[in-house]
C-alpha cells in the first residue's frame, strides 16, 4: 500500500469510526432533580424545574436553538387519574389503567404493560407531534404515583422520540 493510499484508508476509517458514534444515540442521562425518575437526552437540551407544592411535580427541557423541540414531564400522586372510573366511584374494578390519561388528538396508542402505555398526538398548540408516555410506578399490584411524559419532536425524530421515551425509568 503506497503511502498516499494508507492516508486514504485511515482518513477512511476515522470517517467511518465517527459516522457510527454519530449513529449511535447520542443522548446523555439525566436524573430528575424533584420527581424520582431518568431518561436519556440529547446533549446541550436546557432544563427547568416548574414545580410547585402540590401533589405534582413538573420539569421541562427544551432543545437548544429549537424552542419546539421539548419535554415535559409529570409526576403525580393522584391515584384515582390512573384507575377506571368504576374503581374510583364504586370501589370495583380496580387496577392501573394508564391509557386513559392519553390526550384528546392521539393517533396511535400502544399498550407497552399493563403499567405502561405510549402514544402519538396531533396538538395545534406545536407544529410538532406529540410522543408520550404515561408510566405508572407501582410496588405489587398498589399504585404508588404515575407519570405523564410529553415530548415534541419533528416527524422526522420519531425514532428519536421513542428512544427517548424508552429510556424513562423511575428512580
Amino acid at each position: 500500500m503506497t503511502g498516499r493510499r494508507f492516508l486514504v484508508a485511515v482518513a477512511a476509517a476515522v470517517l467511518l469510526g465517527a459516522g457510527a458514534a454519530s449513529a449511535g444515540t447520542g443522548l446523555v442521562g439525566h436524573t430528575s432533580r424533584v420527581g424520582e425518575y431518568s431518561l436519556k437526552l440529547p446533549a446541550g437540551w436546557h432544563y427547568r424545574n416548574a414545580s410547585y407544592p402540590s401533589d405534582h411535580t413538573t420539569e421541562y427541557w427544551t432543545a437548544p436553538g429549537d424552542a419546539h423541540s421539548r419535554l415535559e414531564v409529570q409526576i403525580s400522586g393522584c391515584v384515582g387519574c390512573v384507575e377506571p372510573p368504576s374503581c374510583v366511584l364504586s370501589g370495583t374494578h380496580c387496577h392501573a389503567d394508564p391509557g386513559q390519561m392519553v390526550p384528546k388528538g392521539t393517533v396511535a396508542k400502544t399498550t407497552l404493560s399493563p403499567w405502561r402505555v405510549e402514544f402519538v398526538a396531533r396538538n395545534a398548540a406545536s407544529p410538532y407531534p406529540e410522543h408520550g408516555l404515561v408510566a405508572v410506578r407501582h410496588r405489587g399490584a398498589t399504585i404508588v404515583d404515575w407519570a405523564y411524559v410529553e415530548l415534541w419532536l419533528p416527524a422526522s425524530q420519531a425514532a428519536l422520540a421513542k428512544t427517548i421515551l424508552a429510556s424513562f425509568a423511575f428512580t
